[in-house]
């Protein structure tokens, strides 16, 4: 099936490792053009080096971000720009969980989750629109989680953020509409990404990975029985960045294996 991605332009922020290296790699095999970012430049050189390995260097642009700077985020969109002609989508995936109870969630903490769910999102589309609306229109998609509709008490923070950030999605699908830019979010539940092999690493180090992540979907009564996989989240970005979605707005996409219970 042909999405219409060939020579589109896709900024990926945060795309250095998970669900966003992995959409970086399948736009690349859409013959999509792709701008990723991250804040380790030895992580950003390794993910660069890998999409080489898959497409064409000069369809492939890094840069070294912090997404909750303005002036990073501002000068990544831009320089991506002024590489590749022109901006068709914004993937906003850079994201990271913190574990804790109220009263152990510490200010700085809170502080960051609301730089990365709030302010790295506002920064992003702000440095895109004038892009996107020069294009014609184009797509936004914010990565999210289940959580933003069922919080955990053991992750307060990120919960309550990523419960913003579904509001400010919908906010923005209504506002960026009349510019022909359809925003939607790609709901995530259980995903084996960097962030839980590291969590397996941890706690886990001996166990064999294929048992754990069957203990972990046991565990969190998965109705797949299975934890996901990066590259199914990245098949429902790249549907939503399609031509098949040009009248999908607004909407979350769970991706979840069934997991979420909220309507």
């Amino acid at each position: 099936m042909d999405l219409g991605l060939k020579g589109k332009v896709a900024v990926i922020m945060g795309g250095t490792s998970g669900v966003g290296l992995k959409t970086a790699e399948m736009f690349l095999e859409e013959g999509a053009k792709v701008a990723i970012c991250g804040r380790s430049q030895e992580r950003l050189d390794l993910a660069v080096s890998k999409l080489r390995s898959i497409g064409n260097s000069d369809d492939i642009f890094g840069l070294t971000c912090d997404v909750t700077s303005k002036t990073d985020v501002d000068a990544f969109i831009n320089d991506a720009v002024d590489v590749f002609g022109g901006l068709d989508i914004l993937v906003n995936a850079a994201g990271q969980s913190v574990m804790g109870y109220f009263f152990d969630i510490t200010d700085e903490q809170w502080q960051e989750q609301i730089q990365l769910k709030y302010f790295a999102i506002i920064y992003a589309v702000r440095a895109a629109h004038p892009h996107l609306v020069k294009q014609g229109g184009g797509r936004i998609i914010n990565i999210n989680a289940t959580l933003a509709k069922e919080p955990e008490r053991h992750m307060v923070a990120t919960a309550a953020t990523r419960a913003g950030l579904l509001n400010l999605s919908k906010t923005l699908s209504q506002e960026l509409a009349g510019d022909n830019i359809l925003v939607n979010s790609v709901s995530l539940g259980l995903i084996r990404t960097d962030q839980w092999e590291r969590r397996r690493l941890k706690n886990a180090p001996d166990m064999d990975p294929e048992e754990y992540y069957s203990d972990l979907a046991k565990k969190r009564n998965i109705p797949l029985g299975r934890v996901g996989k990066a590259e199914e989240v990245a098949s429902v970005i790249l549907f939503l960045a399609s031509d098949k979605a040009s009248y999908v707005a607004g909407s979350t996409i769970e991706t979840a294996g069934a997991i979420g219970k909220a309507l």
